[in-house]
């Protein structure tokens, strides 16, 4: 199969298993809303998500595929089997760690809600309610970890239809609880939340039975009888050259973690954040994707000159798609979240909080978009440590201005502080890199980049006045095609705006040369 059969596959599969998690939160929030038990469940999920980040989607690969590669090629006469033995020493060494883990969590839960949600009142219907789910899907955390090996078995094996449906299974298994909890009308009840939890350890099960399937018959298949020293300290480095990108990969859940620990006190709050980050989710995903997948690869087969050249225009591309995004979630965020989420328990109310919250952190989207850019820059040309410095005191601003903002002007201000150590984030490592040679921006790039935010700007502006002179319809059908409507026409304007830009730089450019 060529590379490019197998990119299409994987990138419809991932738009599946996006559209079936938006249809599982909404069905969440029509049986939540907005209220405590919601709040407690969002508290609970905060550990299981970030794992999923990490580990079931992919972050982990990059330090395991690469590899499982290396010591197949460096072994003489038993590759596989070497490559075997490293794959079962990484699955003991990692799924060990994430079963003590999970353990001293569950053991200590109390406690860890008391340090993730402080607003919640001890003992409680928030604070018990999330003590019950934490423990019981924190189970989903070493279930993350045999999915996130032998995924990477199969994808070694170039192996990629399975994999890559894996999330897709994952959320229909939680639809399929959520749907039961529908029929039996158990709304905003501790029960419903209990079952929500059980269906994300159900999730995590079926996603590492479909990813052990994927890799049935791999050369590289864990062995464990034959397992050595050298082994597991092989397997310690692979833990090792991953934690870079399990960083960058966590980066937006662990500032959504900080966040909410700092406006836990507040009815709502945690619940709204949690259905305004899922829907930053999507953007998001898509950058760091197009990082991962184009920009590394093409990075690696230049020289350093070149390659500071293709970071620049990496920048730009991102910027060409997450400015306009940033600016069609913040115009639109109140018809995206009524059209999305509004239905069952969640009312008129919930969906004003979350479309304010999601404006807030629509802003962050081009930073952080930028930050997983900069981020595998930096990976391929050797500046790790400082990323990892730069990642690290971002986090740490994030939990200093979420704590002072949110005392100011509760969690509407609180959520800017995800912006905030965002941007100091990006000219932190933008400055780096462009001082060590390793990110260079040239005259058609910068005068591009200030065209598409202009055009991004009158996207935003032409879409609010036809928002504001479309009257908002009856019936969940017509709300619909109301927003469709609104998004298409942002594309037009956008993509029009776009295209004058494209033109008149290479007009003026052409011109000089």
């Amino acid at each position: 199969m060529s590379l490019l059969a197998r990119t299409s596959i994987v990138s419809a599969a991932t738009l599946a298993s996006r559209v079936m998690g938006f249809a599982r939160d909404a069905a969440t929030a029509a049986v939540l809303g907005v209220g405590p038990v919601a709040d407690a469940l969002a508290a609970a999920m905060a550990l299981p998500l970030l794992a999923r980040r990490l580990l079931a989607e992919g972050a982990f690969n990059l330090a395991f595929i690469p590899a499982l590669a290396r010591t197949t090629n460096e072994a003489t006469g038993t590759g596989d089997e070497a490559a075997g033995r490293l794959a079962g020493a990484t699955l003991l060494l990692l799924c060990g760690l994430l079963l003590v883990f999970a353990a001293i969590v569950a053991l200590f839960m109390p406690q860890v809600i008391g340090l993730m949600a402080p607003g919640f009142e001890a003992g409680g219907q928030r604070a018990e309610v999330a003590i019950l789910c934490g423990r019981v899907v924190v189970l989903y955390i070493p279930l993350a970890g045999l999915a996130a090996i032998f995924g990477g078995i199969a994808n070694a094996a170039h192996r990629v239809l399975l994999p890559a449906l894996a999330p897709a299974a994952a959320n229909v298994t939680v639809l399929a609880v959520i749907g039961v909890l529908l029929a039996k009308g158990l709304m905003e009840s501790d029960t419903a939340a209990f079952a929500i939890a059980a269906a994300q350890v159900g999730a995590g099960c079926a996603q590492f039975a479909i990813m052990r399937l994927a890799a049935r018959g791999c050369p590289t298949l864990p062995l464990f009888r034959v397992l050595t020293i050298r082994d597991l300290r092989a397997a310690l480095g692979v833990l090792r050259a991953a934690s870079p990108a399990l960083l960058f990969a966590g980066l937006s859940q662990l500032r959504f973690i900080i966040v909410v620990a700092a406006v836990s006190a507040s009815p709502g709050a945690a619940a709204a954040l949690n259905y305004a980050q899922r829907l930053m989710d999507l953007p998001l995903g898509l950058v760091g994707a197009s990082a991962g997948a184009v920009l590394v690869p093409a990075l690696l087969r230049r020289g350093r000159a070149e390659a500071a050249d293709d970071a620049g225009r990496a920048v730009l591309a991102a910027l060409a798609f997450a400015l306009p995004a940033a600016v069609g979630l913040a115009v639109l965020a109140e018809p995206i979240v009524v059209t999305l989420f509004q239905r069952g328990s969640f009312d008129s109310e919930d969906a004003r909080l979350t479309a304010a919250l999601l404006a807030v952190l629509s802003f962050s989207l081009p930073a952080q978009g930028l930050e997983r850019i900069l981020s595998a820059a930096a990976s391929t040309f050797g500046q790790i440590k400082a990323a990892e410095r730069i990642a690290l005191g971002s986090l740490l601003l994030c939990m200093v201005a979420a704590a002072g903002l949110g005392r100011v002007g509760g969690p509407l201000i609180a959520a800017g502080a995800v912006a905030l150590s965002a941007a100091a984030s990006i000219l932190a490592l933008g400055g780096i890199l462009i001082a060590r040679g390793a990110l260079r921006f040239s005259t058609p790039v910068l005068l591009s980049a200030a065209g598409l935010a202009a055009a991004s700007l009158a996207m935003g502006a032409g879409v609010g006045a036809l928002a504001a002179t479309w009257p908002v319809p009856e019936g969940t059908l017509a709300g619909i095609l109301r927003l469709v409507g609104l998004v298409s026409s942002g594309g037009v304007i956008y993509g029009a705006g776009a295209l004058m830009v494209k033109t008149a730089v290479s007009k003026a450019w052409t011109g000089r040369i």
